[in-house]
């Protein structure tokens, strides 16, 4: 039984979003590692899905997953939800191009806009909320993206192949 029969790609990565959402959210206060893995790898999906997969859905699932961060976290719209729908916009302003790019230019701007836009929400949660910047926090997120980005390219890889 094949789950292309069921399931395609697309709702197969939102069934993700919504474990790496609440497993992120929620989190385990023992293990903090564990919550900035989930963290890096829910950002590297949602960003994987608007340059793969990106369609006019993307705005509403952007939308609902950067206000569920900022009010979970911080009880107020900001950062995530501005860089989300910000993102989004320039996936699409970028779409074109990027269709012709190879699998591993693709693979890296994913990781540089992942490691990006994680480095903008702090930018902002300091400047709209005066949260501080913890450069140690956004290092171990960046160099926890760089190690389990391409293991989880390769995972989706393998689910866009067949699926």
């Amino acid at each position: 039984m094949h789950l292309s029969k069921y399931f395609n790609s697309f709702i197969i990565y939102n069934i993700l979003l919504i474990i790496f959402f609440s497993l992120t959210v929620n989190g385990l206060p023992i293990f903090p590692i564990v919550n900035k893995i989930f963290y890096s790898i829910f950002h590297f999906l949602i960003i994987y899905l608007g340059i793969y997969y990106y369609r006019k859905k993307l705005y509403l699932i952007y939308f609902l997953y950067g206000l569920g961060f900022d009010l979970f976290w911080i009880n107020e719209i900001g950062p995530h939800l501005i860089v989300f729908m910000l993102a989004l916009m320039i996936f699409y302003l970028t779409f074109k191009y990027l269709n012709n790019l190879r699998k591993m230019n693709i693979y890296l701007m994913l990781l540089i806009t992942q490691i990006t836009m994680i480095l903008f929400e702090m930018i902002i949660s300091q400047l709209m909320f005066g949260f501080s910047f913890n450069l140690n926090y956004f290092l171990e997120i960046a160099f926890l993206s760089i190690i389990f980005s391409y293991p989880v390219f390769i995972i989706f890889s393998k689910i866009d192949k067949f699926i």
